[in-house]
Order: structure tokens, then sequence, then C-alpha cells
């Protein structure tokens, strides 16, 4: 409570030393909003309209929820950088002040308590940056707060190859809340499933070489190796990292398990060390790699107990 009540007082934003600035939903509210030529929304809406739009819906299912942590970062964009600050403004309230700032990349993290464990609770992600506004639900692991994206169907957004309309988004984020706790016992399912299956060590620099490979086939200037890979899991700076956390990890337990690899993927799809637009599309893309290579008769098994 200490911590929000420094937020709540926040009065500049300091993103020349800071790559990102942390706030609450309040000082979002309270920064510069951008509009078009005809005095609209430049996405439709505004930012912290997303979040309460969210909020709304959590509200409507009666579930306990908070928003935890909201995320605005600077990027190399010139045309449309992710912020952007008002000289004029600044006249009015001051050098560096919140509402002299136009944020048009946020990430926020809401949290919904109901059915968490001592290891999980549920957070339901939004990223709101220049292509769009993307939403995912899942499991996150409360010691870490590593957030887990299970599924293609647990993430949506309004822009890209699959997009739908705005509303389409929170009408699939109603969706989600609507079904709660059979889509978070689904998900749950899938954890136990990477958490029994055992990697060893060739399997390891199996995925490793894997990762790689994917990452050159999405870069790669030839049409017919871009074109098979449409998100990779990990950059190649970020599978460096990786690696080196993921052969650290062999070295002090063992034996690893799909869980543990996937693990130390989520601990790098963090706002400061992956891009927000990345985030979610990343941490999906991983998932779906590591349970799609669990053995058929564990997909089987599991199939049976979850029915």
């Amino acid at each position: 409570m200490e911590a929000l009540a420094v937020l709540e007082k926040q009065q500049q934003f300091d993103f020349q030393n800071n790559g990102i600035e942390v706030m609450n939903l309040e000082t979002l509210q309270r920064t510069y909003k951008e509009n078009d030529i005809y005095g609209k929304p430049v996405q439709g809406i505004y930012h912290y309209q997303v979040l309460q739009r969210m909020m709304g819906i959590c509200e409507k299912y009666n579930l306990d929820y908070e928003v935890e942590e909201i995320f605005a970062a600077q990027n190399r964009n010139k045309t449309q950088p992710g912020v952007s600050i008002l000289p004029q403004v600044e006249q009015t309230h001051g050098e560096k002040a919140v509402e002299a700032h136009i944020l048009r990349r946020i990430f926020a993290t809401i949290r919904i308590k109901d059915w968490e464990t001592d290891e999980l609770t549920t957070t339901l992600v939004v990223a709101y940056h220049q292509d769009g506004i993307q939403a995912a639900i899942g499991p996150c692991v409360k010691i870490c707060h590593n957030q887990c994206i299970l599924s293609p169907e647990r993430s949506i957004c309004n822009y890209g190859k699959n997009k739908v309309t705005t509303e389409g988004v929170f009408e699939t984020v109603d969706g989600w809340l609507a079904n709660f706790e059979v889509n978070m016992n689904e998900d749950i399912a899938r954890i136990q499933r990477l958490k029994r299956r055992i990697v060893s060590l060739e399997e390891v620099y199996m995925y490793i070489g894997l990762l790689t490979a994917l990452r050159v086939s999405h870069d790669s200037s030839d049409r017919n190796l871009s074109s098979s890979v449409e998100t990779y899991p990990l950059n190649q700076s970020q599978i460096s990292i990786f690696t080196e956390e993921v052969l650290k990890l062999v070295r002090e337990k063992g034996q690893v398990t799909a869980w543990d690899l996937y693990n130390v993927a989520t601990e790098i799809y963090k706002p400061g060390r992956t891009d927000f637009p990345a985030l979610i599309p990343q941490n999906g893309a991983m998932a779906e790699l590591l349970l799609s290579r669990l053995p058929s008769e564990v997909e089987i098994q599991d199939a049976i107990l979850v029915s």
C-alpha cells in the first residue's frame, strides 16, 4: 500500500534516465490525451479507457481483481515515438510533468485473485501501443511474477493476421472471464503436463537449436523461410540469455522439466526485457512450442482426466 501511495502522488516522468516508468491508473489518466483531426482518440479509444473496460468486465462477473502494474516505455519510432513531451503543456504544469506526456506504449497487468493457490494466481495482461491493442490471460507464478499464456485461444489483438475489431477484443475477454474457472483449470492441467515432462540434456540442446532455426527462418530474406514462421519464441539475444540460464539450471538441478524451460523464458517476457508488442505473442509461441512436443500418450491421459 505504501508503494501505491507514492505512485498516486507522481507528478513527473523522466524517460531520459528511465527506460520504463511505472504508474497507477490515476496517473495514466492524467497524461495528455492524443486525438486525431476529428478530436477523437488516435486508436479510437484511450489507453486508460481500455483498462477501465477490462475492469468493468471483471466486475460484471464479480471477480476479485486489482490493477497491479502499468508500464510505459519509449521506443525508437521517429514518426510516432512511444513517448512525446509537449513543451506548451510543460509551461503550465512544469518540466517533465505527467500531464505533458503522450504515452503510446503501455503494458498493464490485472490480477484476478479468484481460485488462486500458493503457487499461482491469474493475470489479465493488456498491451496498448502504436500497432494496436493486445490482451491475454493465464496463470501467473506468484514468486517470480512470470506470466503464462498457454494456448492460442488465450490471446487476442486488433491488428495483424488474425485481428479482430477493438470491440472484438473486449468480447473475447468477456468470454474468457465468463468461463474463468473452466479456462484456468485447463491451463493448470497444461502446467501439470509441462511439469511431468522430463527434458534430457540432449533435448535441451535440441530446443536451443530449434529456437535458433525458428528465429533465422522468421528473419530470412527468403520468403519461403520467413513465411513459415509467424512468431518466434525468442530473438537472437534472448536465445543467448535463455541458453545460459537453462545450462546453469541443468547444472544446479541435474534434471529439468519442460516447465523449467518455460519458466526461464517467461522470466525474459517482462517489461524492460522484451519489447511491449512482443511480450504476448512470444510468450504464447514458447508455450505452444513446448506443449506441442509432449508425448501423445501424455496428452491422451490428460484429456481423459480433464473430461
